[in-house]
């Protein structure tokens, strides 16, 4: 079975985040940016929060977590989804060269799964399951435009593409548990992104950062709801 006829079933998250700025920090200032938000798309929406760690304005390591505000795994609705997603993002410019312009790679790892059942839930639905896993990277081309002492302006395209894996384990109560459905499956995935960082400089060391994105995902199953994605973050700056 293609993708496509299980991702309605399935968890349809928008799942790039719209953090990952080594852009907000000027080269060799470190700092941390904890951050929350949401993200869109006609098939569901979810909520995320997130950490990350910006070493000498060169490398960024974070982490989100997201879950969907309404489940959409209605092969099974006592199931509730949750995401994982560590990333990376590491700039190439010099330092204090072309302090403007960042080309960076990011990479990524992103884990949907699914929570244990309440107690209670009758035998041939405790193992109904589904998993997906992310594994991929790509460059990100950033300008950080400087509009004021206070207000820096940090727009950015970047591409990504993905190996993504899935598995479904359904026990169809109606069977009795004589038979089930087992599937798996693995896909190549593309995103092309584009956001605008918008980033309040309160002084020396604190600042706020809202950064809209937009999203196009392209890739083998995938249905119309999952072209568009659209996501928006606000973020505590701070820098030592």
């Amino acid at each position: 079975m293609v993708l496509k006829r299980i991702l309605p079933l399935a968890i349809v998250m928008a799942t790039s985040p719209a953090f990952s700025q080594v852009q907000l920090f000027e080269a060799e200032v470190s700092g941390i940016v904890p951050h929350a938000g949401i993200s869109w798309n006609s098939g569901i929406t979810q909520y995320l929060a997130g950490f990350e760690y910006t070493i000498d304005g060169r490398t960024t390591l974070g982490f989100d977590y997201a879950a969907p505000l309404k489940d959409t795994l209605t092969f099974d609705p006592d199931l509730k989804s949750y995401t994982v997603h560590p990333y990376g993002e590491f700039e190439f410019i010099e330092p204090d060269n072309l302090k403007t312009f960042s080309f960076a790679m990011r990479v990524d790892f992103i884990h949907e799964d699914t929570r244990d059942k309440p107690s209670g839930t009758p035998a041939a639905k405790k193992y109904n399951s589904f998993t997906r896993t992310w594994l991929g990277g790509g460059p990100v081309f950033a300008l950080r435009i400087f509009s004021s002492e206070r207000l820096a302006l940090i727009p950015a395209a970047g591409y990504e593409a993905y190996y993504v894996t899935w598995r479904k384990d359904f026990l169809d109560p109606a069977t009795n548990g004589a038979s089930g459905t087992f599937k798996e499956d693995n896909n190549l995935w593309h995103d092309v992104s584009g956001s605008c960082a918008i980033h309040f400089i309160l002084n020396e060391f604190n600042g706020i950062s809202f950064e809209p994105k937009i999203v196009a995902r392209f890739g083998a199953g995938l249905q119309s709801s999952d072209l568009l994605n659209v996501s928006a973050s606000l973020g505590y700056v701070l820098a030592f």
